[in-house]
């Protein structure tokens, strides 16, 4: 057999310096005796479905030094039952010396912002990552982004994203519970010019319970017959890939694991209960008209009945005015020698694509980058709705707040307070926080998540919707635009006000009053209907003024199973709006509404 050997093997020829696992003193994955390993990218740890066949992937790499031919993959029992397999055809497979792990390993030292690197992390743990500061996190930047643009000059020969199907059904078998875990063994063979040899990764599924519904009998201001669904509105596909994409894109410089197509995201949303997604492919991966049809085509083919997905776009935007803040996607640019600053929004429900940089290696801050109230504008032309996605991040945060308009404008309209990268039990209180100061400051934004995956679809807080009438992309967008949202991981929670005349206001809804006609100390009852675990839960109820700030009304601990919670309060003399938070004892599972909003003039 001829001896495969990539061109660039090693961190010392390819000159960049990456450091080795035994230096960041971390500790291996055992993946056994062979060079041949299995990395987990790619597969499902969790579904709430057990009636569906899913497609999953690894990443199978070579880190030895001569090569090898990949003859099969097979998915199977821990006691040996076949559950699904394929032939990998004697694909011939490079050995690098260990030089991906280097570079692995060097991107879980950068910030996971960056890396995307907050889960399915191989060597460092995310709780023992240690910042590297603004210096040392540029120059470990610069080193990974050396790595991968030389992995992709060679063509990758050391890897292979191997992709499979798993019947859930065979896994769990037909009397799936809810807390089950089922074990699974990937076993993939091989032959090194002697010899076959194999290797097994041994995973599992858990069987999550479903989104818990709305109480019995709950009822809303203003909401008319339909159901709640549930989605995601931050999700990439294998067009953000750097190598092995459809089609890859070199400026998406970090994503080297491993994605799927939208059509394979579905059902794999599907198994989660989800019931729609936004695809959002990075703007700069997209570069002409063509591509963005492709979208557009794939959003068509892919929603039925029971299921939606939105056409849509994560758009790379120009800073402008006065910035608050930075963060270190300035040094990032700066690599690419470009001064752009640049924030991330998600653009949903679109019919045309939005430029916003360019796919080459390093260019995701070039022209063309439009400012954000020109996106906003676009977007909102075609029907369509822009999210700020995570704009506390440390990375691609979003510091151009002089200029930042909301719906009071008709621009931005809203802002992603749950990424699902950066955690799954619970918002990120650094996102909420920064959406309540614009709404301080007088902006109207709703709040919204994505979970921001870059391969497989998971469980975060969802965003869940109320939509009238049938399921289709007009009535799930024309939900997500009237604020009927609430963001849970599991509890239901949804929020209205009303007076002691009846009249009342459902969840995201803004009524406009004369703020002359509202007597002092008005009465109004805050009602908060939900459904939580039996571990006991906390509800708070919170009031915010634009230009004072946000209080706590009401905490109540210990609450469990469903009912409504209803507090007294009185209404102030000026803009404001109400809104609620649960978390339980666990801190396992959270959720938060939408305000209401009492606009006064």
């Amino acid at each position: 057999m001829q001896r495969l050997l990539i061109p660039l093997v090693c961190a010392a020829g390819l000159g960049i310096g990456l450091l080795t696992r035994a230096d960041a003193g971390a500790t291996t994955i055992d993946l056994g005796p062979s060079q041949v390993e299995i990395l987990p990218f790619g597969l499902l740890d969790e579904v709430r479905r057990a009636d569906l066949v899913v497609p999953m992937q690894v990443q199978i790499y070579n880190s030895g030094a001569a090569g090898v031919e990949l003859v099969d993959l097979v998915i199977q029992s821990p006691e040996g039952d076949m559950i699904g397999s394929r032939t990998l055809d004697n694909r011939p497979l490079a050995g690098d010396h260990g030089f991906l792990n280097d570079l692995y390993l060097e991107m879980e030292r950068t910030d996971p912002d960056f890396s995307h690197r907050h889960t399915k992390r191989l060597f460092i743990p995310l709780e023992d990552y240690e910042p590297l500061g603004p210096e040392g996190e540029a120059e470990a930047m610069r080193r990974v982004l050396q790595g991968v643009a030389d992995l992709k000059q060679s063509g990758a020969p050391q890897i292979y994203d191997a992709q499979f199907d798993v019947d859930l059904a065979a896994l769990f078998g037909p009397d799936a519970q809810v807390g089950d875990v089922a074990p699974f063994e990937i076993v993939v063979t091989w032959f090194d010019g002697s010899q076959q040899q194999s290797n097994t990764l041994l995973r599992t599924i858990t069987m999550l319970a479903p989104f818990r519904p709305a109480p019995a009998g709950h009822w809303s201001y203003n909401r008319g017959v339909g159901s709640w669904v549930t989605g995601d509105l931050h999700v990439h596909n294998c067009r953000d890939e750097a190598i092995n994409g459809c089609d890859s894109c070199a400026a998406e410089s970090v994503n080297i694991t491993g994605a799927f197509t939208n059509a394979q995201l579905k059902p794999q949303f599907q198994a989660l209960g989800f019931d729609f997604f936004s695809s959002t492919t990075h703007s700069y991966c997209i570069n002409s008209d063509t591509e963005f049809d492709a979208v557009l085509a794939e959003s068509v083919a892919l929603t039925d009945p029971g299921f939606v997905m939105l056409a849509g776009t994560e758009v790379s935007g120009l800073e402008t005015g006065p910035q608050s803040g930075s963060d270190s996607s300035t040094a990032l640019c700066l690599l690419g020698f470009s001064s752009n600053e640049v924030h991330h929004m998600g653009a949903h429900h679109i019919t045309s694509r939005k430029p916003g940089g360019r796919q080459g290696f390093l260019d995701f801050c070039d022209d063309p980058l439009l400012s954000q109230g020109a996106n906003y504008n676009d977007v909102n032309s075609e029907g369509g709705f822009t999210v700020i996605n995570h704009p506390a991040s440390s990375m691609w945060g979003f510091n151009s707040l002089a200029d930042l308009t909301g719906q009071e404008r008709n621009n931005a309209w809203g802002v992603e307070v749950w990424n699902g990268s950066e955690g799954a039990n619970n918002f990120q209180t650094f996102q909420r926080n920064w959406w309540v100061e614009r709404m301080v400051g007088g902006k109207l934004l709703y709040p919204y998540s994505g979970s921001d995956t870059h391969d497989s679809a998971h469980n975060f807080g969802a965003t869940h919707t109320f939509v009238s009438g049938a399921l289709n992309g007009d009535s799930l967008n024309d939900a997500l635009k009237s604020g009927l949202n609430y963001l849970s991981n599991g509890p239901f929670l949804d929020i209205s006000i009303s007076d002691n005349g009846g009249r009342g206001l459902g969840m995201g809804e803004v009524l406009s009053v004369r703020g002359s006609l509202v007597p002092n100390n008005y009465p109004i009852t805050v009602s908060v209907p939900y459904n939580v675990d039996q571990n006991g839960s906390t509800i708070d109820i919170y009031r915010g003024v634009v230009g004072v700030g946000e209080v706590l009304v009401s905490s109540q601990s210990g609450i469990t199973g469903s009912g409504t919670l209803n507090v007294g309060d009185s209404l102030p003399n000026r803009t404001c709006w109400y809104r609620a938070e649960v978390r339980n004892t666990t801190l396992t599972e959270s959720a938060l509404t939408t305000p209401v909003f009492v606009h006064m003039f």
